[in-house]
């Protein structure tokens, strides 16, 4: 009995991957929605900070998009390393947005700074761990024989 290789390889299953899509939309979606309120809700209060809107929508949209790729992902390795490289996202772009952690809002007489370097600190150490959970989730995904 000769075996091609098509013989051998699991068919696609369009319906399981349309629900998986459809799941990663809709938890993209309610993210959407807690980021456009977000939105609304700090908007007014940081008008005044430069490039708020652009450093804003960049993290939401980098947010959104590793939510829909991590829920696409779901049961396979890529998913720990989106995981990963979201950790590593957060830890650069909050750095960088931030100045590393001192903010200065010009008003029109005087300027405002606010440091807050051991919170930002704190967020990354934070995402460090989520980077080692990562690994170490990954690690055990590996390990998993198929029948398990």
């Amino acid at each position: 009995m000769d075996f091609t290789m098509s013989e051998l390889e699991p068919k696609p299953n369009r319906r399981k991957l349309g629900l998986r899509i459809a799941r990663a939309f809709l938890l993209t979606a309610a993210s959407g929605v807690f980021w456009l309120v977000i939105w609304f809700l700090t908007s007014m209060l940081l008008a005044n900070f430069p490039n708020y809107q652009m450093l804003f929508s960049v993290l939401a949209w980098g947010l959104l998009f590793f939510t829909f790729a991590i829920a696409l992902a779901e049961g396979t390795i890529y998913k720990y390393l989106l995981i990963i490289i979201r950790a590593f996202f957060l830890i650069v772009y909050l750095a960088y947005a931030t100045n590393s952690g001192i903010l200065t809002i010009n008003f029109e007489n005087f300027a405002l700074t606010v440091e807050f370097v051991p919170l930002l600190a704190l967020i990354i150490v934070i995402n460090l761990l989520d980077i080692a959970r990562g690994l170490l989730q990954s690690i055990e995904f590996a390990a998993q024989s198929p029948t398990d």
